[in-house]
């Protein structure tokens, strides 16, 4: 075959095969992207482990965060498109890192990536289709929250490694990632997919995406998710390529999400409406010492649900919305307590515009039932921030004695509700075309039942937005 293309080829270059005629120009690269720079200035309540004697007393030994830091994260495009004969457009984007993430993958812990969004596309009378690494359809159709500082911090195109908070919490607290982002599905971004767009009829448009696997490649309710080697690769988020790839590997699977949104304007006043419903089932593995729940805890792992809603009205300068969402978080109602582990997600805010200016205030409130139950912090590794969470006695398997009693220094979960509230006041001024001033103020407040839940936090930012 390699031989009848190179010989084909050979014929079209030296006149005797035609070659068939192209009107449309070819594709040609252009270069854009974005590139941003903060400072944040403030506070972050640190960590600190329990006493082995059981009590809440604290030993002294903590981890302690700096008050000061310079963000930075961008991104350089490659677009290209054609406009076909028939008047479809056909394109592609790649997107680089203008920086290094570190992350951990099974492909190497470690490793940085450099590659973002990878796709193609084509347009028309008929829609949109996307094919390949790239955000879900229905999570670029929110509307809700407005927010003047929403390239930074926003519900949207949130950027959760902007979060001014304690990371030790974020870890064991669902709802302090939670309050990130307030559209759907933002824990599974770019993941290889098909999303297609209706064309705006009346107003109004519909989003559909699937995606074959999702590696979130992360533990929750104590249980391990994510593939093996094999599959680790599949359903990563940002631009991957895997032909083949592992079922029976505790992953979430067939990601299926649909949305819609509503924008018109009657007199003076714009509406714009939005909503949206995701569903990813989960596929436990055969290995022999792996589970998809834990008999001694009562966690257990399943399908992947979350559903958004949200409205926004526009009137002589002003917008106010606020959106409600609902998130399982793969994780099912705790065995023992009956108790549900989703998150129920709530912002509301208001905007003004006025020449280069936009001003906002919001709120956001993420809140969990926390049935699973939250472990403690019983050690911290002096002069690092690597701590030590609370162990089982050894031998101990019962279940009321091990996971549901009260002494911390034992192992024992406590119980009750998880919350994080954040408030920010933010404004942005357009110093010229692509070009922003950004700056406010965030804060933090997060509860639960055990030091590993809790943290408060608040900073002032200040920072630039370039978009070319």
């Amino acid at each position: 075959m390699k031989k009848l293309l190179l010989g084909s080829t050979a014929l079209v270059a030296g006149g005797l095969m035609a070659a068939p005629a192209m009107a449309a120009d070819p594709i040609k690269i252009g270069v854009g992207g974005y590139y941003q720079f903060f400072v944040n200035a403030g506070s972050i309540e640190g960590s600190y482990a329990l006493s082995q004697s059981g009590n809440a007393a604290f030993t002294g030994a903590g981890v302690n965060f700096k008050g000061l830091s310079l963000y930075q994260e961008g991104e350089i495009h490659f677009t290209g498109q054609s406009k076909l004969d028939n008047g479809t457009t056909v394109g592609l984007t790649v997107e680089l890192e203008g920086w290094n993430s570190a992350v951990s993958t099974t492909a190497g812990a470690g490793s940085a990536r450099q590659i973002d969004e990878a796709f193609l596309f084509a347009f028309g009378d008929w829609g949109r289709v996307e094919v390949g690494s790239r955000d879900q359809a229905s999570y670029r159709m929110y509307y809700g929250l407005p927010s003047a500082a929403a390239v930074y911090t926003g519900p949207f195109q949130h950027n959760s490694a902007a979060l001014f908070a304690n990371p030790v919490v974020a870890a064991a607290n669902p709802t302090l990632g939670g309050v990130t982002f307030l559209t759907i599905g933002g824990q599974m971004q770019d993941v290889n997919r098909i999303n297609y767009f209706t064309p705006r009829f009346m107003g109004l448009q519909i989003g559909v995406g699937y995606a074959p696997k999702i590696n979130v490649n992360t533990a929750i309710g104590g249980l391990a998710t994510g593939p093996g080697a094999v599959g680790g690769i599949c359903g990563f988020n940002d631009a991957t390529a895997a032909v083949v790839c592992a079922t029976n590997d505790y992953s979430y699977q067939d990601f299926f999400d649909v949305g819609a949104n509503y924008l018109n304007k009657f007199g003076d006043v714009t509406v714009a409406a939005f909503g949206s419903f995701m569903y990813a089932s989960f596929v436990p593995g055969y290995a022999p010492l792996a589970s998809a729940s834990n008999p001694v805890t009562g966690a257990n792992l399943t399908s992947w649900k979350q559903w958004v809603v949200g409205l926004q009205l526009g009137w002589n300068g002003f917008t106010v919305g606020g959106s409600y969402s609902y998130d399982n978080l793969g994780v099912g109602s705790n065995y023992y307590t009956g108790v549900d582990n989703d998150n129920r997600k709530w912002g509301a805010g208001i905007m003004y515009e006025t020449g280069p200016w936009q001003m906002s205030f919001e709120w956001r409130g993420v809140y969990n039932n926390n049935g699973n139950g939250s472990g403690s912090i019983c050690g911290v590794a002096v002069g690092t921030s690597a701590i030590t969470a609370c162990a089982l006695p050894a031998g101990n398997t019962n279940t009321n004695n091990a996971a549901f009693g009260n002494n911390p220094a034992n192992g024992a979960l406590a119980f009750g509700g998880l919350t994080t509230n954040m408030l920010q006041a933010a404004a942005n001024y357009a110093l010229g075309p692509g070009i922003k001033m950004i700056g406010g103020v965030n804060y933090y407040n997060s509860t639960g039942p055990s030091n590993a839940t809790a943290q408060q936090s608040w900073s002032v930012f200040l920072g630039m937005d370039l978009r070319f």
